[in-house]
């Protein structure tokens, strides 16, 4: 289980960088999202919903290089608004 934002920008670069498939990190960012304790920084969640769209097909994928921007954010701490 992700226990923090930063935790999820690790796991997400870590994704990319086997080339996991844009379809599986959105399958994986939907359970994260599900997993996500309610009210709890909503434009996090906000970013969840939209990366979990990934899953339902490729017009709604991001590239690797815009994920691996979310990730690195993520690290450093900044918001991310999509």
């Amino acid at each position: 289980m992700i226990i923090t934002k930063l935790d999820f920008g690790y796991e997400l670069k870590k994704m990319i960088e086997k080339k996991q498939s844009v379809k599986k990190i959105g399958e994986w960012c939907n359970q994260v999202y599900i997993d996500w304790p309610e009210n709890d920084d909503v434009l996090f969640l906000d970013l969840l919903d939209h990366l979990s769209t990934m899953e339902l097909g490729p017009e709604f994928a991001f590239s690797y290089e815009e994920l691996e921007q979310i990730a690195d954010d993520l690290i450093a701490g900044k918001e991310v608004n999509l």
